[in-house]
């Protein structure tokens, strides 16, 4: 550490500095007492300290383990964002130049510490970024149980993916769910069971469950079989529907376009005969119940052209251990449509 060079240094200098920014992730330790000695002796210089500490801690994601290279990389860019920004101001304009100078660098610095935060933590995972995870995975036709370290049991139903810690810590237990599983969660009030669906957070401290969250889908639902649970919707900021209490036998539904979450009971057999390898349709929708059949049988659904089908549609079953064929053949009647399967690919025609 040269204690010289710092007596005029500006929050701008400190960031690109590299013994100050060692400092700050805590990788020169030995190096400690002499920047507290500095600080103490230059108190005029704290305000500069804290405006660079509060952009690096920006950087400083908990949850995700980012290298030497990429932080490197990113400072880089910091740095050259900052060398191009053109000063090229008149010289009869002292106090607009100093202005632009700052909104220019401010800018920079958003826009380097933005496509960081980008590319290691929002690109990184759709939902939220879990430390040393491991993911399971089902495809469609697939269904898996899965044991958490914890001992939480989960069902995890055709096309989707389960991640969590290899370790919860002590405090909390999070998971990410895109697509659809049912739980059973061991109790323990001293460490709550968050699952993160994207636009739906789920909160419980134990009890079985359902969370319905397939991407493609209009909504997500919650459907709570023992116990209690809060879910907690990304609606506007102080709405009264941003979020619910659930108990036995209720439902909450979050509808992405309306940006709503309502409360309701629920068909146990449609929402959790899955697990129980029964395919449930009550009313359902042509479009809705080729995904189901797709996502169950492993197959891709295919309409000949020139084939229409009636929007008015709607089907309604419940099937065990049936055959594709057997369900289409039901769905078919009266001449709907025929059909023809090659493999894992089916042709309506």
């Amino acid at each position: 550490m040269e204690k010289q060079k710092y007596h005029h240094f500006k929050f701008s200098d400190f960031l690109l500095d590299d013994d100050f920014r060692a400092w700050q992730a805590g990788s020169t330790p030995e190096k400690d007492h002499l920047w507290e000695a500095w600080l103490i002796a230059n108190p005029s210089a704290e305000t500069e300290v804290n405006k660079a500490r509060k952009l690096i801690y920006a950087l400083n994601f908990k949850e995700i383990s980012v290298g030497k290279q990429d932080i490197d990389l990113q400072w880089s860019k910091l740095e050259s964002a900052i060398h191009n920004i053109d000063l090229n101001l008149e010289a009869d304009e002292p106090v607009k130049k100093k202005y632009t100078f700052f909104n220019l660098f401010a800018a920079a610095c958003f826009l380097a510490l933005l496509g960081f935060a980008a590319s290691h933590f929002f690109l990184s995972s759709p939902q939220k970024a879990i430390a040393a995870a491991v993911e399971k995975k089902t495809s469609n036709g697939q269904q898996l149980k899965v044991k958490l370290p914890d001992g939480t049991l989960v069902m995890l139903n055709a096309g989707s993916v389960l991640t969590y810690p290899k370790a919860f810590e002590d405090t909390i237990r999070e998971i990410n769910l895109t697509g659809e599983a049912f739980f059973n969660v061991v109790p323990n009030p001293k460490s709550p069971f968050i699952i993160h669906t994207g636009d739906v957070t789920t909160r419980v401290l134990g009890t079985s469950f359902n969370v319905r969250a397939y991407p493609e889908n209009g909504e997500v639902q919650v459907a709570v079989v023992e116990g209690k649970v809060k879910v907690k919707a990304n609606t506007i900021e102080g709405a009264e529907s941003n979020s619910v209490c659930l108990a036995k036998s209720e439902m909450a539904t979050f509808q992405k376009n309306e940006r709503e979450l309502i409360v309701s009971a629920y068909d146990e057999k449609e929402q959790i005969g899955w697990k129980d390898g029964i395919l449930y349709f009550e009313k359902s929708d042509f479009t809705t119940t080729v995904k189901k059949l797709e996502r169950w049988y492993g197959v891709t659904i295919q309409i000949s052209e020139g084939k229409k089908i009636d929007p008015s549609w709607r089907f309604s079953g419940k099937f065990k251990d049936k055959p594709l064929d057997y369900i289409l053949g039901v769905m078919s009647y009266p001449n709907q449509f025929s059909y023809k399967i090659n493999k894992d690919i089916v042709n309506l025609l």
